[in-house]
């Protein structure tokens, strides 16, 4: 019996990389390709290792559960949802298995091509060529499952210092973002794609991409006629921490004006490849909003004072 221990290590490096990028997508976490990479290396190097004389009780049920359980807690300890991100790396492990299972039977030799896989006995080609497909395959499946369309994408359009331009935005029901003053919901939008609509001044600061109190003071030092404020934000991975925001003029979502409107400013991008770079949490129709904002006397006039 001959074991290729090269082809070993790639075969089972790159599916576990495969793995927790599907992972990843799924969940909607951060992509961190370069941390998968090394915890799929360490898959890799499991798989190989196993085949040793003096390591193959490294082959025992009880070990390969605590090393895909490590492998997943390295490549996903940071996130909040731990435990379940790794719940979601069993499952889809268990259904390439299976998958490979089912080929098996169709082909009427399952365990024998188990073994072939387990072994990595198969040709270079065919190696490089499967991973390749496996991973195109992944990344069409997941990362069209990830992204987000139909309702959910909805166009936007923003109003500042009487210039306004659409934007394709996420209704987003997790951005709880709200003004602190009047409890009105928050456009969170990339910094990049709102600076045309701002004066050349402001823009040149915003472009310094500097932390969002050393903006606040120098948008406000530089005599800024645009109302800028601070809003305290959670975002998993981070207890607390503070964007910069701009009123607008208005939004419109739904063919309806949202006046003042606070605009989060996102200094990095909020999708990965979606299609929007906006996220909307509050209610889809504006009216319904607005209404609710100049019901109340106090509120508003809390808003004017807000800016």
């Amino acid at each position: 019996m001959s074991i290729y221990i090269d082809r070993v290590f790639v075969l089972n490096l790159a599916v576990d990389y495969l793995l927790l990028m599907a992972v990843a997508r799924l969940a909607g976490t951060p992509l961190r390709r370069l941390r998968f990479l090394l915890c799929g290396a360490g898959g890799g190097l499991y798989a190989a290792a196993v085949f040793f004389p003096s390591l193959t009780w490294l082959a025992h049920p009880a070990c390969k559960l605590a090393v895909g359980a490590g492998m997943a807690w390295a490549a996903f300890g940071r996130e909040r949802h731990k435990m379940k991100l790794i719940g979601l790396f069993f499952l889809l492990s268990g259904a390439l298995a299976g998958v490979i299972l089912a080929v098996g039977f169709c082909v009427g030799a399952p365990e024998l091509l188990l073994g072939r896989i387990y072994r990595a006995e198969i040709d270079w080609k065919l190696l490089l060529g499967g991973t390749a497909a496996l991973a195109a395959a992944l990344h069409l499946l997941f990362r069209q499952g990830a992204r987000h369309g139909g309702g959910e994408l909805m166009k936007v359009q923003v109003a500042i210092d009487g210039k306004a331009k659409d934007f394709t935005a996420l209704y987003d029901t997790g951005n709880t973002l709200r003004n602190p003053v009047d409890g009105r919901p928050v456009l969170v939008m990339e910094q990049a794609a709102l600076l045309e609509l701002l004066p050349k001044t402001e823009a040149d600061i915003l472009k310094e991409k500097n932390a969002p109190e050393t903006a606040m003071a120098r948008l406000y030092s530089a005599g800024s006629r645009l109302r800028f404020t601070l809003l305290p934000y959670r975002s998993v991975g981070m207890e607390t921490g503070l964007l910069l925001a701009v009123r607008s003029d208005y939004i419109a979502l739904s063919r309806r004006r949202i006046p003042r409107t606070l605009i989060a400013l996102s200094q990095g991008p909020v999708s990965d490849g979606g299609g929007y770079c906006a996220l909307w949490g509050g209610a889809e129709r504006g009216e319904r909003i607005e209404k609710s904002a100049d019901a109340d006397p106090a509120l508003a006039a809390a808003n004017r004072q807000a800016g």
